[in-house]
């Protein structure tokens, strides 16, 4: 599908921004899909630690001393690889959105 069709197409430029005629290149769509793999990253471990945490903080309201594990089990939680990875891909997207901000 050429420019002039995708342009035409139903739903062109909803959501978009309005590069004019620039070619964004593929660097543009690295860096977008990088983005991209990086929100989903820090999303899906969130979605992953987010039941853990809560049971942890629902048995520390019972009983605020803890069990012998609770420690354990919480710093299992927020020292997993799939965590620190998440951890890194947030700051790769803050470090962007900073860039974003000092270049304009």
């Amino acid at each position: 599908m050429s420019k002039d069709e995708l342009d035409q197409a139903p739903g062109a430029g909803l959501g978009s921004t309005d590069l004019g005629s620039a070619d964004p290149g593929p660097s543009a769509f690295d860096h977008t899909w990088s983005l991209l793999r990086d929100t989903a990253e820090v999303h899906a471990a969130r979605g992953e630690v987010a039941p853990v945490v809560r049971d942890l903080i629902a048995s520390l309201s019972e009983d605020p001393l803890g069990e012998n594990d609770t420690t354990l089990r919480l710093t299992e939680a927020l020292d997993s690889p799939r965590v620190r990875s998440a951890r890194e891909a947030r700051e790769r997207i803050r470090a962007d959105l900073q860039n974003e901000v000092h270049t304009r």
